[in-house]
């Protein structure tokens, strides 16, 4: 669906007691409109020219979205992206089989009796159902109606999986807040433009996912704000959140993860858009400083803080070959980079299916870049779209913070020599498009995922999947207690994740309301020395460990 929606609660004594005198003119009183809406006396104005016309339809429309902006001055609001019940007019469209039937006492012609009596030819034009299209109101239930149209709302969503039915809580929560307080409901559309931060009323009234302030938290969590620069594109590396800005003045920061609340380690006027840590602690990173030049060029670089000049690596592989800037790594104290894959020529010419792609390159000596001895290459495929599929690549690290280095879905190590590769781990890997995420599996091996299914491998041995329920892990980290902390994409449940111990096949649930109960999160954290479960996504939220393992283990899914 197209629609912004907001979903509204109506206090129908302050309309007739206070909207509806002020329209009139019977009342000079400022209402809350007129204290918090910066246009307030133009809205008056253009409503009571349409009440002198013979536009009775136009003027009743008039009159109810001044009176839901005239309710967003003074109490909450929710926004929702295509979902209102002012859709449900057909099966499919809001609810898999079911389609919302206004009642006729849902017309809100009694909420505006006295500006009928005014103005006679408003008589039953005002509507209570389906929107008629942009910046239009839609349904209005009275207070006496709300508790029978949420009873409804139950019936549907009672056979859906749970986290199925998180996705109509905004609805839910808007009409409990109006059964509980005896309020009208009221639905509109483009009357918030989030994008654009206009807002009809007083937008501290409002609740959004976009605004981050639409869910309650626990008892027992910690907030840290977010970074001014954070986005969905933020990533975890090395233990730190890697925050970036591409503005016309670029900037980077490193969050340290493992500190509580998260330590701001590095901030630099660059953007960059992939970056490794050394375990020296310094930084090989793909950055611009011309954030405004198009194309973007991106370079590798070596920086250990803030405030040091970067020593700037070759931009070009051998043969003047261009670098894929969204990733980078190190092998032992090596940077590795990899070629850019120029997808599309295998639709628009100059790559065939079967082409070698070569392999990861490493500073050499020399200073220029070299392939690394014994990688092979990878051959062209074809993707799903059509173009070359990207090789899967990545960085696992061992128990004993050795690093493998993922190429073309298999692992491999530094020969005894350091002069070279060796293939170690036959993964047969599959892209799950997702950044490659890893933890240890004892001594000498480490959990992956592949395809987004969660798989363990061990040095010369064969891949072992792990629960097949699970088939939408979108990353995979270190967890306490010997577990292993797992991001879920959409589930039927709704959980942010697991702690997996796979030892024994038990898993600890992490729902969104053991957090801060929010829609979305873009990462899980286990922040060892806080000894706290983080998650990311409009801030930073913790729960202490003990309050996760002080929870029923349950045995994974079949």
């Amino acid at each position: 669906m197209g629609y912004d929606c907001t979903l509204h609660l109506v206090d129908e004594g302050a309309i007739r007691e206070q909207f509806v005198p002020r329209l009139l003119g019977s009342s000079a009183e400022a209402t809350a409109l007129d204290r918090v809406h910066p246009g307030a006396e133009e809205v008056w104005r253009q409503v009571r020219e349409l009440l002198l016309g013979a536009d009775g339809r136009a003027a009743a429309e008039a009159v109810s979205v001044a009176a839901i902006m005239f309710s967003a001055s003074m109490l909450p609001y929710r926004y929702e992206r295509g979902l209102a019940l002012s859709l449900a007019f057909e099966a499919g469209r809001v609810f898999p089989d079911a389609v919302f039937v206004p009642k006729a006492q849902y017309a809100p012609d009694l909420l505006f009796a006295e500006v009928v009596a005014a103005h006679p030819q408003l008589g039953g034009q005002f509507s209570s159902g389906w929107f008629s299209g942009n910046y239009s109101t839609g349904l209005y239930v009275p207070a006496d109606h709300v508790a029978e149209v949420l009873e409804w709302l139950h019936e549907q969503l009672e056979p859906m999986p749970k986290g199925e039915q998180r996705k109509y809580r905004g609805i839910v929560a808007t009409l409990r807040a109006a059964v509980d307080r005896k309020l009208g409901y009221w639905e509109a559309t483009d009357l918030a433009v989030p994008a654009a931060g206009e807002f009809p009323g007083d937008p501290e009234l409002m609740w959004a996912q976009y605004l981050g302030n639409d869910g309650t938290p626990a008892a027992e969590v910690e907030t840290a704000p977010a970074s001014p620069i954070a986005s969905v594109l933020d990533n975890i590396v090395d233990g730190f959140l890697l925050s970036h800005s591409d503005g016309r003045a670029p900037r980077v920061e490193l969050w340290d993860l493992e500190a509580w609340p998260p330590r701001l380690a590095l901030q630099r006027n660059e953007f960059w858009v992939g970056a490794a840590r050394s375990s020296t602690g310094g930084w090989l990173a793909q950055s611009t400083t011309d954030t405004q030049a198009r194309p973007r060029v991106f370079g590798p670089i070596l920086v250990d803080g803030s405030d040091d000049a970067p020593r700037v690596l070759p931009a070009k592989g051998p043969g003047a070959a261009d670098l894929y800037a969204h990733e980078c790594y190190f092998l032992g104290e090596r940077p590795v980079v990899l070629h850019e894959v120029k997808t599309h020529l295998l639709r628009f010419g100059g790559m065939n299916i079967g082409d070698p792609l070569p392999g990861p390159l490493w500073l050499a000596e020399s200073g220029a870049w070299e392939q690394i001895p014994g990688i092979s290459d990878a051959a062209v495929v074809k993707s799903s779209l059509g173009d070359a599929a990207l090789p899967l690549t990545g960085a696992a690290r061992l128990a004993d913070d050795s690093t493998v280095l993922i190429w073309d879905g298999n692992g491999y190590e530094l020969d005894p020599a350091g002069t070279g590769c060796v293939r170690a781990f036959e993964m047969g890997a599959q892209r799950s498009f997702v950044g490659f995420t890893s933890a240890p599996a004892g001594d000498d091996g480490f959990f992956y995922l592949s395809n987004r299914r969660l798989h363990e491998i061990h040095r010369g041995g064969a891949p072992l999947r792990h629960v097949e329920a699970w088939t939408n892990v979108m990353a995979v980290r270190p967890g306490t207690d010997g577990g292993l902390l797992l991001k879920f994409g959409d589930n039927d449940e709704g959980d942010v994740g697991a702690l997996y111990f796979p030892d024994h096949g038990t898993h600890i649930p992490l729902p969104p309301e053991m957090f801060d109960d929010r829609t979305r999160y873009s990462a899980l954290y286990w922040n060892r020395k806080a000894d706290r479960i983080v998650v990311v996504g409009g801030g930073f939220v913790a729960v202490p460990v003990k309050t996760v393992l002080a929870q029923p283990r349950s045995a994974v899914p079949e």
